[in-house]
């Protein structure tokens, strides 16, 4: 199947794409932000303390969850996301820590970074190779990146089949652990740490509301779960990477 065009992507990542979190109000803003942030603690905790208190950047920060996250680790955050909307909103809290845009020169020019975090970012990329080449430009010596993706040999994806929400037009490429670790020791780099099976903190409001706007199916009996955060398994998987010698 062909990739979307660019005006496709252009319509899919519009202003709106963020409202399927289910933010329309500040007091489910603060809902999903909370458990955004519950499941960006664990990711951090995968981290070597090696790279403990550098600078961190968040590619995808979206209204900036992980900075916050990051700055309460001792990281020195920065987010870069190319909905010019939510990084709007972010800069109310964030300055210019953040950026609208590609990582290109005129992101944080002259700033390297000891963390690159690619939370759900790898799939929804059209030239992944790019973006690991730009990343190594970006990089300090010995710094690493933590990416979480889909994981197309998840027990969940053989589990729900058709209803696996990954299974999403902006998603242009489902990454197996093996996959992984091939592409990127071919473009130099090595997975130093990959972890199946992660969880995510969700609540029943974001699922309902990210499911609705994508016309996606939920397990029935859902809302039994009631408006406290749950961890969920999620298809995904979690790697570090760092450049080769």
């Amino acid at each position: 199947m062909p990739f979307p065009s660019k005006e496709e992507l252009d319509l899919l990542y519009g202003a709106g794409y963020f409202e399927r979190w289910g933010v329309g109000d500040a007091g489910r803003m603060a809902s999903v932000r909370a458990a955004k942030e519950a499941t960006y603690r664990k990711f951090l905790a995968t981290l070597p303390p090696r790279v403990a208190g550098g600078r961190l950047l968040d590619v995808g920060c979206a209204f900036g969850f992980m900075l916050g996250v990051a700055r309460e680790h001792g990281y020195d955050a920065y987010g870069l996301d190319s909905n010019s909307a939510v990084i709007e909103r972010a800069r109310q809290e964030f300055g210019g820590r953040v950026h609208a845009g590609p990582l290109d020169a005129q992101a944080f020019p002259g700033v390297r970074f000891r963390v690159v975090t690619l939370i759900d970012v790898l799939e929804h990329i059209v030239d992944p190779a790019a973006l690991l080449s730009a990343l190594a430009e970006r990089l300090e010596p010995g710094g690493v990146v933590l990416a979480v993706l889909p994981n197309a040999a998840s027990l969940t994806r053989w589990v729900l089949r058709r209803h696996w929400p990954h299974y999403a037009p902006e998603h242009l490429f489902l990454w197996t652990p093996s996959a992984l670790r091939r592409f990127a020791a071919s473009h130099g780099w090595n997975v130093i740490q990959l972890r199946t099976g992660i969880r995510k903190t969700y609540t029943v409001h974001y699922l309902e509301s990210y499911a609705k706007a994508l016309g996606q199916w939920l397990p029935p009996g859902l809302g039994l779960l009631g408006s406290a955060p749950f961890s969920a398994p999620t298809g995904e998987l979690l790697a570090l990477l760092e450049r080769t010698a």
